[in-house]
């Protein structure tokens, strides 16, 4: 990991003769936290509340908007070729599968000659404890390159749901750390699956043929991993050169936790010692001082019991503690058995799993093949919005004795014992059988095969889970097989509690005085003060999870490659890691999803370094203009012509040189 990680030796950085300061996001960060962010240095003018869709809880952090630009854009003519529309909208460019809307829920219009609009972007402070600082550094980007920014940040659920919604995203640009997902370290398609065109997922309309005939053939590639894994490069290196999205680092998992009363934390890429998405540290946890049970601190609360139907939530993590899939992933992103024992593909789309003997339901009830038939049917009958990718490829399913189960694919599927089955949730038929209504039901006690039984929940306060003695996850021998040097031996501890104590400060002081054990994610400064007390310790893990800031390309400008590729150039990614971070993170030299803690990572993809100046001349290349209050302006004349030729389906992944198009500077 240390090749990509900023160094301490700023020499090596590139400078560059910006009028705006590399640091500024960080002075900007102070000035939003004490709610007096309306203009940041070297801009004027006064704060802008009209970017459209925003909620009422989400926060205008800050608008840089130039006073002189209504004037200035007054004052401009457009110079149009014979031909050309003078002004072109956001619009679906392409005949969607997926969507059914006639236009983007975003409006955003690029005018011949005209100043840019301003540039819309979203963010949520909840995600991380420097994502606010992140967002600014984004928010430096654009500016450097002579645009205004209208900057939100929004709720964390709202950001997420508007991530799944297919029809495209509100804002140009949106950015968001994603989970530590086991499947995400496990196989390359839970990332790279929702840039094709066809997904449901692609939800910032990225449309490239090329990529999606690439993505196509190589999920549908069993039995031969050197080739699927050719095609995985490829699909890399172009989406990196197209610069799909920003991809700007993957973020170490840092963390505080109470030592003097426990020991036995897991060390697990992307989730850390503490985190929700995998169960590791809870079922190898030793009691140190007599105390049996383990308190998670937490500043999000479960909205509901429901783990099929929850929206990605926190509720989905934790319930999964309660319930098991037919595979699960270890700390070195390996698959290994949980409900199924063993798998084989009898063809390209058939699978038959066998099943673990002797599992019972948490209420005594035995664990059987039926099980698992009908939750397959039941997803897909009401589809079960969190089990999608576990469901969606099974065409049927049959079973074939009390402990063995075929699925029937509706095509072959090169992830399916990765990516679909690990993690998946089964329920049992004996509760759910006689639900009228799947998707609105909140068992009072949801039943499991878990590592862990529910016990209790206070809604917006408290969760509460006990010891199912009898999962195997609690045999010290099988955990030594699976954890290696990490596993620890003994009784291990009775219950887990998640509680929530609100925000960071409360967080941390409710574990240095001993009323939380462990910590969710923190800030590597939030956690060495939390360890500044005896028996507190920061723990750090790497991440195979990235921070991306996401493109809607349904708008013009973000359709221009060129102005894709300024933006890139213009993000300071080191920078924000080296001042922001303390190198608490890996810088992503390209834009790229797949980290280099996986299997599938491709390090030979297009990097664009970081250069201001460069990204200005590649802009003025490309017939962007500026006014004399440093207003980025559209093209005109023929540069707008070219401009608009860049950004039609057929180009809109090509540079300027590429398509024949003068030199406009």
């Amino acid at each position: 990991m240390a090749k990509n990680r900023k160094t301490d030796d700023t020499n090596d950085r590139q400078t560059n003769d910006s009028p705006l300061s590399r640091r500024r996001y960080l002075q900007a960060s102070a000035l939003a936290g004490t709610g007096g962010l309306t203009a940041l240095a070297g801009c004027s003018g006064d704060s802008d509340d009209s970017s459209s869709g925003t909620s009422d809880d989400a926060e205008d952090v800050g608008d840089s908007s130039n006073d002189s630009s209504a004037d200035d854009a007054e004052d401009a003519e457009a110079d149009v070729p014979e031909g050309v529309p003078e002004e072109v909208e956001t619009q679906y460019w392409n005949d969607w599968p997926t969507i059914d809307e006639e236009e983007p829920p975003m409006d955003y219009t690029a005018s011949a000659g005209a100043a840019l609009d301003t540039i819309t972007m979203e963010f949520s402070s909840e995600a991380e404890p420097w994502m606010r600082e992140h967002a600014l550094m984004v928010q430096t980007a654009v500016q450097d390159l002579g645009a205004s920014v209208d900057l939100t940040d929004r709720p964390l659920n709202q950001l997420y749901a508007e991530s799944w919604t297919t029809q495209g995203l509100e804002r140009m640009m949106s950015m968001s750390s994603h989970g530590p997902d086991p499947q995400r370290g496990l196989d390359p398609n839970p990332f790279l699956m929702r840039l094709q065109e066809e997904n449901l997922s692609n939800y910032n309309n990225y449309w490239n043929p090329e990529m999606s005939e690439v993505l196509q053939e190589q999920a549908q590639l069993t039995g031969d991993q050197e080739a699927r894994q050719e095609l995985v490069n490829e699909a890399q290196e172009i989406y990196a050169e197209d610069v799909g999205d920003l991809i700007t680092l993957f973020p170490d998992v840092i963390t505080a936790l109470n030592t003097n009363k426990f020991e036995g934390y897991v060390m697990t890429p992307g989730n850390g010692p503490t985190g929700d998405a995998f169960p590791w540290t809870e079922v190898n946890l030793q009691p140190k001082s007599g105390e049996t049970t383990y308190v998670k601190g937490a500043t999000s609360s479960m909205n509901s019991l429901n783990l099929p139907w929850a929206a990605g939530g926190i509720e989905e993590k934790r319930l999964t503690f309660i319930y098991d899939g037919l595979f699960d992933a270890t700390p070195d992103l390996e698959v290994v058995p949980a409900l199924a024992t063993e798998a084989e593909f009898t063809d390209d789309t058939t699978v038959v799993f066998q099943l673990r003997e002797g599992v019972q339901w948490h209420d005594g009830e035995d664990f059987t093949a039926e099980d698992v038939k009908f939750t397959v049917d039941l997803y897909n009958e009401y589809s079960a919005t969190s089990q999608a990718t576990f469901y969606e490829p099974i065409e049927s399913a049959e079973v074939l004795g009390d402990h063995e189960v075929q699925f029937n694919l509706s095509d072959p599927d090169a992830s399916f014992m990765t990516q679909r089955v690990v993690r998946s949730a089964i329920i049992p038929k004996h509760k759910w059988e006689d639900v009228d209504n799947p998707s609105q039901h909140n068992p009072d006690e949801p039943v499991g095969t878990g590592p862990f039984q529910f016990e209790d929940w206070d809604q917006g306060s408290r969760f509460e889970a006990s010891r199912n003695d009898d999962h195997w996850m609690f045999d010290d021998d099988w955990r030594a097989d699976v954890l290696g040097d990490q596993a620890t031996s003994g009784d291990g501890i009775e219950n887990v509690v998640w509680v929530n104590v609100g925000n960071v400060d409360a967080l941390i002081g409710a574990l240095q005085n001993d009323e939380i054990d462990a910590t969710p994610t923190l800030s590597n400064e939030q956690a060495e003060r939390a360890a500044a007390t005896s028996g507190i310790e920061k723990r750090v893990a790497e991440n195979f999870s990235p921070v991306a800031v996401k493109l809607m390309h349904s708008c013009p400008l973000i359709r221009d490659k060129e102005f894709r590729v300024a933006l890139a150039k213009a993000t300071d990614k080191e920078g924000f890691v080296s001042d922001v971070l303390q190198d608490r993170a890996t810088v992503s030299p390209s834009e790229n999803y797949i980290s280099e803690l996986t299997q599938w990572y491709h390090e030979d993809t297009q990097s664009y370094e970081y250069d201001v100046d460069e990204a200005r001349a590649i802009l003025e290349r490309a017939g962007y203009t500026w006014d004399d209050d440093g207003n980025l302006r559209f093209p005109n004349g023929e540069a707008w012509g070219a401009f608009v030729e860049r950004i039609q389906p057929e180009n809109t992944h090509s540079r300027r040189e590429e398509l024949d198009q003068p030199d406009f500077s």
